[in-house]
């Protein structure tokens, strides 16, 4: 199930320390990375209302079992293949392998629990290239209520869930791959690279990563620690080219 991705209104205060994300919004950043990229093939888990979809102009599956598309996400795609399904059971059908022979960029947006961003990212990761990209989105919560495994809509208006720690797995568990956590706001954007479709390292210790970071909070783990793990970078640093887009338009 897809969340709302809206701008927070929060109802408590963040502790001091508490990280956020200030850069443009993550739908331009998405729409300059498919201009940049230019892939042949898009993957995007957790779809919701279509906007997201909207920015890719290229060949692109989509997998949601509850889509709720409010516009035209067709555009000028050559091709596009709108799957409702969960993503564990799009992966155990084995329809991405047939539509596509190869994922060049792939967006994660689904249930924002991380056990569940987990299985879709070792999913993702078998599916791509080497020389693939990873997005996963919802790293930064907007507060400690919208970083809770259950959305409590009576103290925030956004919900991120746990995504959060999945900045911890791959730190410690993928130090092969580049793993740059990105500003757009409202809750950041992962930029993965240096796939490796035939690492198992995190399929191996799935149940285990699981059961050691159930029932960690980031006020546990502590906030401050997590900004300096997570080491957030500007965006139009990484992407020079957005800023020249920006003066252009």
């Amino acid at each position: 199930m897809t969340q709302t991705n809206a701008a927070p209104s929060e109802k408590e205060p963040r502790p001091d320390g508490w990280p956020r994300a200030r850069g443009r919004h993550y739908l331009d950043v998405l729409e300059h990375l498919h201009s940049a990229y230019a892939p042949d093939w898009y993957l995007e888990i957790g779809s919701g209302r279509g906007h997201s979809l909207m920015r890719c102009p290229g060949r692109a599956i989509a997998v949601d079992p509850d889509f709720r598309l409010s516009g035209d996400v067709m555009g000028q795609k050559p091709e596009l293949h709108l799957i409702r399904q969960t993503s564990a059971a799009f992966v155990a059908s084995g329809a991405a392998q047939k539509l596509a022979p190869a994922i060049d960029l792939a967006f994660i947006d689904g249930m924002h629990l991380f056990e569940y961003v987990l299985d879709d990212f070792i999913a993702t990761e078998r599916l791509c290239r080497p020389g693939s990209t990873i997005l996963l989105h919802d790293l930064v919560p907007f507060s400690p209520a919208s970083a809770e495994r259950e959305w409590d809509t009576s103290r925030t208006k956004g919900w991120s869930g746990d995504v959060w720690k999945m900045t911890l797995i791959l730190r410690e568990y993928r130090p092969d791959l580049t793993y740059t956590v990105l500003n757009p706001r409202p809750c950041g954007l992962g930029l993965i690279t240096g796939l490796d479709p035939d690492n198992t390292v995190l399929s191996e210790a799935r149940d285990n990563i699981v059961a050691r970071f159930m029932d960690l909070t980031i006020e546990d783990f502590g906030p401050r620690k997590f900004g300096r793990l997570m080491n957030m970078q500007d965006v139009e640093k990484v992407f020079p080219t957005l800023q020249q887009t920006e003066a252009a338009e």
